[in-house]
């Protein structure tokens, strides 16, 4: 996880542990404090590609699901929570991310994307 996710891996560490310098611990405590790590921690999402956690992606598909047919819905949320990555690619997902200066900025934006 190290080599492929050091910036997710160090906050987790950070922010679960307060390990603040990963590199001055043994390799075998990182690694067992590395596989207790929580579902939703940064790096187990870049692991799976997610871009959010499992909740927002279960409320994702559920808002989906309940939206209609293929032909009548919005462009999938689900499909939203995830990295898009070409196939066969080796590198840890690089997600898509929007910032806003106000909240009426992502307000517009969210109607954008619901099509409310």
């Amino acid at each position: 996880m190290m080599a492929k996710y050091p910036d997710e891996l160090t906050c987790d560490m950070a922010e679960t542990y307060g390990v603040f310098d990963i590199k001055r611990v043994p390799v075998k405590l990182l690694a067992a404090l590395a596989v207790g790590l929580r579902d939703d921690s940064r790096v187990m999402m870049a692991k799976r590609g997610a871009l959010v956690d499992t909740k927002t992606i279960l409320l994702a598909k559920l808002l989906d699901m309940l939206s209609g047919t293929e032909s009548d819905s919005p462009q999938s949320l689900t499909a939203k929570c995830f990295v898009e990555q070409p196939t066969g690619s080796t590198t840890a997902p690089q997600g898509k991310y929007e910032t806003f200066d106000s909240p009426e900025a992502y307000k517009k934006r969210w109607a954008e994307v619901t099509r409310n």
